[in-house]
This record gives C-alpha cells, structure tokens and sequence, in this order.
C-alpha cells in the first residue's frame, strides 16, 4: 500500500516537470541572459548600435557616481520610494481591516479597491496628466481656491507631489488585497482570548494579528520598492521628467541614456547598480518585517 502510495506521489511529481522547465526557461530568456548581458555591456564602452566595442573595466560605474543628473534622479527615487510606501503600506492595513468586517456592500468595496491594479499605469499618467493640468485648475477657478488654480505639474514640488498621489492611488490596491487574505487566516479564538484576557485593539494587533501579517507585508515591502525603484511609466505620461528635471526616475534616466544619449553601457552600469540597490532592500525587509512573523515564533 505504502509502495503504491509512493508511486502516485512520483508520478504527480513529474506531472509537474512540464511547468516547471516552461517556467524556467523562460525566466532563464527573459531575465537571465538579459541580467549577464547587461553587465557584460556596463563593463564595455558600447553606444547601442555599433558594431565594435572595447573593455573598458568599472569606468562605467565610476561615471554612475559622478553624475549630477543621475545622483539628482537617485535623489527623487529614493524620496517617491519612501514617501509611497510609508503611506500605502498603513493605509492598506487601515483598509483591509475594515474590509473584513461585516460590512453593507463589503464586496463592492474591495472591487473599487483593487481597480487601480488594472489599468496600464501608462493610461494612468495621461488620466492624472489631464486631471492635474485642467480638471483641478478649473475647479480651483471655479470655485475661487487658490492653491489649486495652478496646475501642480508646473513646480517641482508640485510635480513631486503629483507623482507621489498618482504612485500611493495606484500601488494601494494590491497590498490591500494580500492584507485582507492574510487576515482572514488570523484565528478567531486567538482574537477572543487576547480580548478576555482584558488586551485592548492595538494590544491585540500587535501581539496575535501582526504576526499573521508580517510575511505578507514583507511582500507587499518588497514589491512596492522595487516598483517604486523602477517607476517610469507614470514619469514617461505625466510629468517627462519635468520640470526642469525635477521628476526624472531612475529608470527613466536609464532609458534616456540608452536610448537618447546613445550611452548604452553607462545606462546598463545604471541597471546594475540599481539591482544591487534593489536586491539589499529586499533583503534587509526580508531580515527585519520577517522577523515578526508566525513562522518565528
């Protein structure tokens, strides 16, 4: 019976090994051998079309560093990094919290939530584009409100702060919905215990809620700041970097040196080192967020 048993298992085993080797080889085409790639090229002085190039070493990322107009767009990453995830990530436990309880029109609710995640995030930008450039400027002169009589867009803090909206609405709804999964795993009786022993609502998400939630927000960490890190799309249909730089990403700084300034290795030292920039996050999350977890304890 045992044998018999063993046998099903390997055979449901290898009913796997198809998906598995699709899986792979496609993460092998697609970001493997274009990750080698591109370090191979940041170490070269390639423009992106020519045929010859030559081994030039770290000069490439010696260059990274001593670029004022990437230093300033590693300023503003880094500042639409922090200012995102410090609002989305609270915000989205505040509202799968309350859309766990048993609300009238609960369901509908979590759909308007998590509608954002749909749309192409390019279509966002040219959506918040018109609603910053005329919808608010028109309100503002309607109904006679200064501050929004001009259109954020035109200031580099307002083009900043204009970004940060568009990146908190957007990165909100897919936190939301791990965070609502996540809590409905949290054991009642756990919750009605922490109650009787006389713990109060923080006391009681604190001590038996959090750690239900903890390898979940290292998820929703880890993906808000690479995506935060990355951000283009919106920088491309709202802002183009503007104004006077003020906005210009990371990632749109890669993409303008490859493919404007026909400065392919430098752009390809750029990716590099913001992978690495990347990879330490994920990793310093992983190490202090997922401490608190269940799996702890």
């Amino acid at each position: 019976m045992k044998r018999k048993t063993n046998g099903i298992s390997h055979k449901r085993n290898m009913s796997y090994m198809p998906v598995i080797a699709i899986a792979l080889v496609l993460f092998t085409v697609f970001f493997i051998i274009p990750a080698v790639y591109s370090f191979y090229f940041s170490l070269t002085d390639w423009n992106g079309y020519s045929l010859e190039y030559n081994f030039i070493g770290l000069d490439n990322f010696v260059k990274v560093f001593q670029d004022t107009d990437l230093l300033n767009s590693v300023k503003f990453t880094m500042i639409y990094t922090v200012a995102v995830n410090a609002t989305t990530i609270p915000f989205s436990i505040f509202l799968a919290v309350l859309l766990t309880r048993k609300l009238r029109g609960v369901n509908f609710f979590r759909s308007v939530f998590f509608y954002p995640a749909i749309i192409s995030m390019l279509s966002l930008g040219l959506i918040f584009n018109e609603i910053f450039r005329r919808m608010l400027p028109m309100i503002g002169e309607n109904l006679g409100i200064g501050f929004l009589e001009t259109s954020l867009l035109s200031s580099k803090g307002g083009a900043m702060l204009a970004v940060i909206i568009l990146g908190f609405w957007q990165n909100l709804s897919i936190p939301t919905v791990l965070l609502i999964a996540a809590l409905q795993s949290v054991p009642g009786d756990l919750l009605e215990a922490a109650k009787v022993d006389g713990a109060g609502p923080i006391t009681r998400f604190r001590v038996v809620t959090f750690p239900f939630l903890a390898s979940t927000l290292v998820i929703c960490l880890v993906k808000g700041i690479r995506d935060a890190l990355v951000v283009f799309d919106y920088i491309v249909s709202l802002t183009q970097g503007g104004p006077a730089k003020a906005t210009t990403s990371m990632g749109y700084k890669i993409y303008l040196m490859g493919s404007m300034d026909m400065k392919f290795s430098q752009a390809c030292a750029t990716a590099v080192v913001l992978f690495v920039i990347i990879t330490i996050a994920s990793f310093v999350i992983m190490k202090v967020v997922g401490r608190g977890g269940i799996e702890q304890q």
